[in-house]
C-alpha cells in the first residue's frame, strides 16, 4: 500500500514580514487537528541583498497527519489547481518519491491553500512510501486517486 509518510514545508520571512505570521501561515499547510503534532524550526540566512531573512520549517511524520494533509490540499485546491498539478505530476515527482509543491503563502496566511504562481511561497514536500520500495508510478497513482476523489471523480 502507497501511503505519505513525512511532510516538509519551509517559507521565508523576509525583513518587511513578522515570522509569526509566517509561521501561521506554514502550519495551515497542516489540517487543524494534526498541527499539534507539527515540528517547527527557525533558523537564519541572509537574503542577496544582505537583509535577514528567517527560515521557517515544519515537519510533520504522523501518518494519519500526513494524509489528512494531502487530502486537505487537493481539496482546498480549485479545479484549475488540481488539472495543474494532475498535468505536472512527473515534474512533482523525483526518482526517490518526493511530491512537491507550491502554495501561495499570502493566501495561506489566510487559511486558503492554492498553487502558488508567484514567488512568495511555501515549500511543500511530501514523502511518498510503499513497501518495500516506492516507484514513481506507485507515487502517480496514490495522487491521481486523490486528486479525483478532490474533485468529486470517483
Amino acid at each position: 500500500m502507497t501511503f505519505v509518510a513525512k511532510i516538509e514545508a519551509r517559507a521565508y520571512s523576509r525583513v518587511t514580514e513578522l515570522p509569526e505570521r509566517v509561521e501561521s501561515a506554514v502550519l495551515n499547510v497542516f489540517p487543524e487537528e494534526f498541527r499539534k503534532d507539527v515540528i517547527v524550526s527557525f533558523s537564519k540566512a541572509e537574503g542577496h541583498s544582505g537583509y535577514a531573512i528567517q527560515i521557517i520549517e515544519a515537519s510533520l511524520k504522523n501518518r494519519d497527519g500526513c494524509e489528512s494533509t494531502l487530502d486537505r490540499m487537493f481539496s482546498s485546491f480549485d479545479d484549475r489547481d488540481r488539472q495543474r498539478v494532475r498535468n505536472s505530476l512527473p515534474q512533482r515527482l523525483n526518482e526517490n518519491c518526493l511530491f512537491f509543491l507550491r502554495i501561495d503563502k499570502q493566501l495561506a496566511f489566510l487559511d486558503k491553500l492554492k498553487l502558488a504562481d508567484g514567488p512568495d511561497v511555501i515549500s511543500v514536500r511530501m514523502d511518498i512510501k510503499r513497501q518495500p520500495k516506492c516507484k514513481q508510478e506507485d507515487a502517480i497513482e496514490l495522487l491521481e486517486n486523490r486528486l479525483k476523489k478532490a474533485g468529486g471523480e470517483d
